[in-house]
């Protein structure tokens, strides 16, 4: 997958979707520097990614009929993450529910942050081999 800068990128882990977007990736250590920006929680584990993703564009259509929980991360720190779990994104989709959270803010910074800090332990914990250096080399390149 070719990653750009200010691309719209996911990770998915258990009923959560974190969206992102790209700052910059170095290729050389697989590497992404990225800006969460919305994080879904509701998500049936265990669906394919096609239906989580109808899930979604449900909520884009109807969201007061939506059972799926919005998080605004604006102002949450940015990750430096290994490139190989992102998907991208669909881009529609993804805009129209941040439109949704802008026009219906919940105020709660500090809630979303929890949860972005719960959704990044969670996915760290799952996923440790992802997160280990190849080699020495790759630390000192």
């Amino acid at each position: 997958m070719s990653v750009v800068p200010s691309q719209i990128l996911y990770l998915e882990h258990g009923s959560s979707r974190l969206y992102v977007e790209a700052i910059q990736v170095v290729s050389q250590r697989r590497l992404c520097w990225a800006r969460p920006t919305l994080l879904i929680r509701g998500l049936p584990e265990g669906a394919t990614s096609a239906k989580r993703q109808d899930m979604i564009s449900g909520t884009v259509r109807s969201p007061e009929q939506s059972s799926l929980k919005l998080y605004d991360l604006e102002g949450c720190p940015d990750i430096i993450w290994p490139i190989t779990p992102f998907q991208l994104a669909y881009d529609l989709d993804f805009f129209s529910l941040i439109v949704q959270l802008k026009l219906t803010p919940n105020g709660d910074a500090q809630r979303s942050s929890r949860r972005l800090s719960e959704f990044i332990h969670s996915f760290w914990e799952t996923h440790t081999d992802i997160f280990r250096f190849n080699s020495a080399s790759e630390l000192s390149s």
